[in-house]
């Protein structure tokens, strides 16, 4: 698929789910949350990565409060420019420690930076703009997560959180994009 036919692609995804209410996503989110903490690779881990949400995304707030609440280490992204490079940062009072970062996504603020290794992470929930049954994704053209996905362990859970209209039989997607090993979303639970 040409870089144009992405394009294409991702506008006519961002726009169906920045269709979603305000209420739709607060209710579909819900409904993922309740799913992610019922997954068995998220419940063993110990050391996870969340994405901090940002505009129609999946709402990630109480699922870091939740996952810090029961005991696990939580960590969120933090976009490094020009370099064009991702790390984890832990975070412990997300309320208190977040400030928009790399466009315009919250992230830690200077002072609040906890830096972990790739290698501590046992699971990484990530977005995107659309997914398919095959475990493609397709984000937002950056390639920060298909970077950073390659300084993981091999047996971090690297898992999309999506609400189900962002999942298609197919989507355009090339050799270098790094697939997911499971999606969750409001309706189910995929694995690869």
């Amino acid at each position: 698929m040409t870089d144009h036919g992405k394009r294409e692609f991702r506008i006519k995804a961002a726009a169906a789910r920045d269709a979603l209410s305000t209420a739709q996503i607060a209710e579909r989110s819900a409904a993922i949350e309740n799913r992610l903490f019922g997954f068995e690779p998220f419940a063993a881990a110990r050391v996870v990565l969340f994405f901090v949400s940002f505009r129609s995304e999946v709402r990630t707030d109480a699922m870091i409060r939740r996952a810090r609440d029961s005991g696990k280490r939580v960590a969120v992204p933090v976009v490094r420019m020009p370099e064009r490079e991702m790390f984890a940062s832990e975070i412990l009072d997300l309320d208190a420690e977040l400030a928009p970062g790399a466009f315009g996504i919250p992230e830690p603020k200077p002072e609040f930076l906890r830096p972990l290794s790739a290698k501590e992470l046992d699971f990484v929930a990530l977005p995107g703009l659309a997914f398919d049954r095959r475990g493609n994704r397709l984000g937002y053209g950056g390639g920060f997560y298909d970077r950073f996905a390659a300084s993981l362990r091999p047996d971090a859970a690297l898992t999309a959180l999506a609400f189900s209209i962002q999942l298609y039989d197919e989507i355009p997607a090339s050799d270098r994009d790094r697939k997911v090993r499971a999606i969750i979303t409001d309706e189910e639970i995929l694995t690869f």
